[in-house]
């Protein structure tokens, strides 16, 4: 953990922005905490851009990479954009218009976006996959591909692992690579962004630590409904392939070798706000185009999840405000992460912010964090 003169806070604030930076240095004042990076942007200006703790061997700076578990759900889905932009991809396509073997036991007619937002009924194959077969993707989706969606589609069912094994496929059968390479040529490399899937090439990111101190109500309710068998359980595990907690599970070399867009992606606090405010209409350097932001954005699964027993709402690959994800305003687009990560826009308020602890939340669907956080952020730009 942090020694207290770790906790000295670095970095920068613009003027009248000192609500968000004196909110940052409280919850960095906690002894839990271990590190922490958060960048902020309004109107394609960086006005917080702050960093305290460590990253595990020395000083939290603007250069620590982390793993941000579900926030990939968010990257990969500007990919997916970019693709949607460039006219390769269809949201309103049907899956097996690029991938025919998708459409196998009735699911020809399950669309880009029904998949996207978590409606394909896919959370983990009927029969048990192997760590290997996770990490290897195809042969995930090949097993998927295989299997008769769960429910119809119309309601949310959080595809906690499968969105990207899903994601991943359908881009390979579009381009040929992986989501990962496709990201790193079309996006990333281009505008100088932090951001891989997986670690296949350079440093391990720095790591990521549970909380040591998890509340008896958190306990009981995480006994409940993750309880093997249970939906949530499938979808965290994939029917019991992932063994290990996540902190630990996303330390292994080989899963930051694979490439898991709904879980391993690997970035900076700076490199997520800048991906999500090059997403905003009007911005000063697109990534895609404002009618392609809106198709991308748009609600397409609302109600309560058939795996999280929470009312959850989804883009294409973006969640959207509801009770399971708290984004700070209703225009907010983004995708917070188990490991506590936070990566979001806002395309009312052209605010893009990412948020990247070391610490883990007891409660991920509930991140006290990010809550103070974005009502600070309100607090200086209005609601």
């Amino acid at each position: 953990m942090s020694t207290p003169d770790d906790r000295v806070l670095r970095g920068d604030v613009a003027p009248g922005w000192e609500p968000v930076r004196d909110v940052f240095a409280a919850i960095m004042s906690r002894p839990d905490e271990r590190g922490a990076g958060l960048h902020v942007i309004h109107r394609d200006r960086t006005v917080v851009d702050l960093y305290s703790g460590t990253d595990g061997e020395g000083p939290y700076s603007p250069d620590t990479r982390q793993v941000v578990f579900s926030a990939s759900k968010g990257i990969a889905a500007a990919c997916l954009a970019v693709l949607a932009d460039r006219g390769d991809l269809d949201f309103d396509a049907p899956v097996a218009r690029y991938w025919p073997e998708f459409g196998r036991h009735g699911k020809s007619e399950i669309t880009v976006a029904q998949l996207l937002s978590h409606q394909a009924g896919l959370i983990a194959p009927s029969r048990r996959a192997t760590l290997t077969d996770v990490l290897e993707g195809r042969p995930l989706a090949d097993a998927l591909a295989d299997e008769r969606a769960r429910w119809p589609p119309g309601r949310p069912g959080y595809h906690a692992v499968t969105w990207g094994t899903l994601a991943d496929e359908l881009v390979r059968r579009i381009t040929g690579d992986r989501l990962g390479e496709v990201l790193t040529e079309l996006v990333c490399r281009p505008r100088d962004l932090a951001i891989s899937i997986g670690t296949h090439l350079g440093p391990p990111p720095s790591p990521v630590h549970a909380a040591t101190r998890v509340p008896l109500l958190v306990r009981l309710t995480t006994a409940v409904f993750a309880r093997p068998g249970t939906p949530l359980w499938q979808a965290l595990t994939v029917q019991g392939a992932i063994t290990d907690p996540p902190d630990l599970w996303v330390r292994r070399p080989e899963t930051l070798a694979g490439q898991l867009p709904a879980a391993n992606a690997v970035t900076t606090a700076r490199s997520l706000a800048r991906l999500y405010a090059m997403l905003l209409p009007g911005a000063e350097a697109p990534l895609i185009s404002d009618r392609t932001q809106s198709a991308a954005v748009r609600p397409r699964a609302v109600g309560r999840d058939r795996v999280l027993g929470l009312p959850s709402a989804f883009g294409c690959g973006f969640a959207l405000p509801s009770r399971a994800w708290r984004l700070g305003s209703p225009t907010a687009f983004g995708h917070p992460g188990i490991g506590g990560a936070l990566g979001l826009g806002d395309s009312r308020r052209r605010l893009a912010l990412a948020f990247l602890p070391r610490t883990m939340p007891a409660d991920a669907l509930s991140d006290v964090r990010h809550r103070t956080l974005l009502d600070a952020v309100t607090t200086v730009i209005g609601p």
